[in-house]
């Protein structure tokens, strides 16, 4: 029975990893390990008739786990002798150490020191014998173990391709209405039987009225009795606004539809032990039926959990009522396929039907199940429809909508993921009503229930991770539209992954074993050279590397806003310690948690080293601008706030960065500058030593002007301004003559030259002024135009009109 198996697997595996992680937390005593496990005589013994077992071929599935289970006490138990080492090893091999290295090139040694290092070699190799034999041990019984894997594989694979008799002929049909015949009158017959114990019969009269009182009273609590209690619950869910009282309904008013109809079915299934009629053509499937009552009830919870029909408070999938009333009623009918399903598979191991009956009765239970799963794609396909609506006419938009609350409801993630499933569904549905038509009625089940199963564990753990977003908005006090820290996010989708994949990876045909088998190697790590890489490992690094980036986080966040601004630095030279800051705290901490880890990298160095000329040639352009940001951070040739130049671009520095620079151009434009340019370029720092500036502004005033009177508006106008220092002091240069002016230059130092277009403007608007007043002309370019051999053109004209008789023209 395969879906029974699936539930007592997840059981083991819960329980067989707590089993396996508790020893790797306790302290084993010195002394306490058995050496009688560690003789050869018993391994050999084990591994001579795994090996025999294997060879045959012809033993049973459940021989070959026993084999397996036996193998893999032997090598645990080696295993934990090759991890342990040999102390005393370990003191001789110092000892050799001491001696120093073996010499070379013909070099001759004292013979005392070679005598005491062939001593010490030889006791080096008595003390290792131990570990030496348990590491072969341990690696034949790996062996062992993988070949009885793949045995057991093999045998599972070679039982889904066994070909029933396919449904689609008539003699199949006549065979299994003969074969479901003959189960009929056996059951009837063990029925009787059953009634003429003098047990059973001579109680009917007390137990058949309870019985049917109960049975009645579970009907009754399914179908009316239990509605009234979850109104009720839903009114006091309603009642509560928000806190932690909203979770605590909520939950209550979910669990109703698992508590409740289990109670009913629990009360018609007490009907079978009340009766205690148990005929042996269905021993099984009456013990399976809390397992089948399971099944419904858990899919009619998941539909109310996901779906909510009628109550969009709750409803984890944002879907439409119609299509939440829908999935609601297809995960109500894919329980009803797991009853069945259940209820057949325990008849079958009650040898109940022939193949060419199960290949019958299967016909229409897997089409039934392939048509609810399509069905069920296309409602998950509908959620995201209904999560990317056609956008509304602008009039149809209202005042207190916000759009970007809106859009970040829109989670692209989810839609994806749910576009993947639905397509696996589908293909699953396909495939199973396919094979079955063909006769495959085992690899049809291998394809249908595995889905269905998946589905609920992935409802399942999305009703939970939603559950745990809800309890750390309330801790944290944040609205229904405010997403949670990215972090916990991450964290709360890691853990589901760690508990879910195990259960899928059973559901999907993967044995406790292998799980299991998983687990240990997370916990004792992969060799990869020098380095081994396990889960407690990777928790540390992760762990230390989190606790320094939040201290570094934290230290520049104090040196930012309480530290530095109390000092007499610029802008500039704080953002630079804040930033260097950072990268040495990141830097710190990738190496504590490295260290921490007990990561040995030295054998990475190498790699690194063959690495570096790769680099040198394919990353020097991003290797060149991160040195020359750290140039720019150190040496501070331009820092925040300064006005340059450079690769024609003028502009503000607005932020350093390692890689590049960003400057504000005067029109608003953000340009990105590689760092390798401010270093190995030319750069005018207007703003590097002081703000101080010189102004040049030329005047041009017409020929026969008064200078002097030209001089003196300039000084004036200069001495009036206030952004122009007064030393040094403005003068005025005559420059030269002008093709039709005379030309001047004023020229002023600014105490600010980031004023200097502004000053600019205001000395033009006085001067013009002024000169205007004073009648001085300020002249515009004039050119003269000469005519050459005038005369030569007048006589052409005149004969022209002498020949032609008209006049000629003016």
């Amino acid at each position: 029975m395969r879906s029974l198996q699936h539930l007592i697997s997840i059981l083991f595996l819960m329980a067989a990893a707590l089993l396996v992680a508790l020893p790797a937390f306790a302290q084993e005593a010195p002394g306490e390990q058995s050496d009688a496990l560690l003789l050869p005589a018993p391994a050999e013994d084990l591994f001579t008739r795994a090996t025999n077992a294997l060879e045959q071929g012809i033993v049973s599935v459940r021989t070959l786990e026993l084999l397996r289970g036996q193998l893999v006490d032997v090598r645990d138990q080696n295993a934990a002798v090759v991890n342990r080492g040999s102390v005393k090893a370990d003191a001789l091999q110092a000892q050799l150490n001491a001696l120093g290295p073996v010499p070379q090139d013909g070099q001759k040694e004292a013979d005392d020191v070679a005598a005491r290092r062939v001593e010490l070699v030889n006791a080096v190799a008595d003390a290792n014998a131990p570990v030496v034999r348990a590491r072969e041990i341990q690696f034949r019984a790996a062996a062992l173990i993988h070949e009885v894997d793949r045995q057991i594989r093999s045998r599972g694979f070679d039982q889904m391709l066994e070909r029933y008799p396919s449904p689609v002929f008539p003699s199949t049909w006549v065979e299994g209405l003969s074969q479901i015949q003959q189960f009929h009158r056996r059951l009837v017959r063990d029925v009787e039987s059953q009634l003429a114990r003098p047990s059973v019969s001579k109680s009917l009269g007390q137990t058949v009225p309870l019985s049917i009182g109960l049975f009645v009273f579970g009907l009754a609590f399914i179908f009316w009795l239990r509605f009234p209690i979850h109104r009720y619950l839903l009114k006091l869910s309603l009642r509560q606004e928000r806190g932690f009282p909203v979770i605590l309904t909520a939950v209550l008013y979910n669990l109703s539809y698992l508590v409740l109809p289990a109670i009913g079915l629990t009360a018609m299934l007490s009907v079978i032990w009340i009766l205690d009629i148990q005929p042996n053509a269905a021993r099984t499937a009456l013990i399976a039926t809390p397992a089948s009552a399971l099944a419904i009830v858990t899919a009619m919870w998941l539909g109310h959990t996901l779906f909510a029909p009628e109550q969009t408070r709750w409803r984890l999938l944002d879907l439409d009522e119609k299509y939440a009333k829908r999935g609601l009623w297809l995960c109500l009918g894919l329980g009803i396929f797991m009853m069945f399903e259940i209820t057949l598979e325990s008849l079958q191991m009650d040898d109940a039907f022939g193949q060419a009956a199960l290949s019958l009765i299967s016909l229409p239970v897997i089409t039934a199940a392939s048509l609810f799963l399509w069905l069920l794609a296309g409602v998950l396909r509908s959620h995201d429809r209904h999560r990317d609506p056609e956008p509304a006419l602008p009039l149809e938009v209202e005042d207190d909508e916000d759009p970007e609350a809106e859009e970040a409801s829109v989670n692209p993630r989810d839609s994806g993921f749910l576009f993947f499933m639905s397509l696996l569904m589908k293909a699953s549905a396909v495939l199973a009503f396919t094979v079955t038509l063909a006769g495959y009625v085992l690899m049809a089940r291998v394809a249908v229930i595995p889905m269905i199963m998946t589905i609920a564990q992935l409802g399942f753990g999305f009703m939970l991770y939603h559950l745990a977003l809800a309890v750390v908005r309330t801790a944290t006090k944040r609205d229904e539209t405010e997403p949670v820290p990215i972090l916990v996010s991450l964290g709360l989708i890691f853990a589901l992954v760690v508990t879910f994949a195990p259960l899928i990876a059973l559901t999907w045909g993967a044995r406790a074993t292998d799980v299991m088998d998983a687990w240990r190697l997370l916990l004792a790590g992969i060799q990869l050279g020098d380095i081994r890489l396990s889960l407690d490992s990777i928790l540390v690094l992760l762990v230390v590397f989190g606790v320094g980036l939040f201290v570094t986080r934290w230290l520049k966040n104090l040196l930012r806003t309480s530290v530095l601004p109390q000092t007499r630095m610029d802008i500039g030279a704080q953002t630079a310690i804040v930033t260097g800051t950072g990268y040495v705290g990141l830097t710190l901490a990738v190496l504590i948690a490295v260290s921490t880890a007990g990561l040995n990298l030295s054998s990475l160095a190498v790699v690194a080293g063959a690495l570096s000329v790769g680099i040198g040639f394919g990353l020097q352009t991003i290797v060149s601008n991160f040195v020359s940001g750290i140039i720019l951070l150190v040496e501070r040739p331009i820092k925040e706030g300064d006005w340059i130049e450079v690769s024609g671009q003028t502009g503000y520095v607005r932020k350093i960065s390692v890689r590049s620079t960003r400057i504000e151009t005067f029109d608003r434009h953000d340009v990105i500058i590689p760092n390798s340019d401010l270093i190995a370029g030319t750069v005018r720092n207007m703003t590097l030593s002081n703000k101080t500036g010189r102004l040049v502004l030329p005047v041009r005033v017409a020929y026969g002007s008064d200078l002097e009177a030209v001089k003196a508006i300039l000084m004036n106008a200069a001495r009036a301004h206030y952004t122009i220092a007064r030393y040094p002091h403005p003068f005025v240069l005559f420059v030269g003559l002008g093709e039709s002016s005379l030309n001047f230059e004023l020229r002023c130092y600014l105490k600010d030259v980031n004023n200097i277009l502004t000053t600019q403007s205001d000395l033009y608007f006085t001067i013009y002024n002024e000169l205007g007043k004073a009648g001085i002309e300020i002249p515009f370019p004039q050119q003269d135009v000469h005519f050459k051999d005038i005369d030569k053109f007048v006589s052409a004209l005149e004969k022209r009109e002498e020949a032609g008789g008209t006049p000629a023209a003016s």
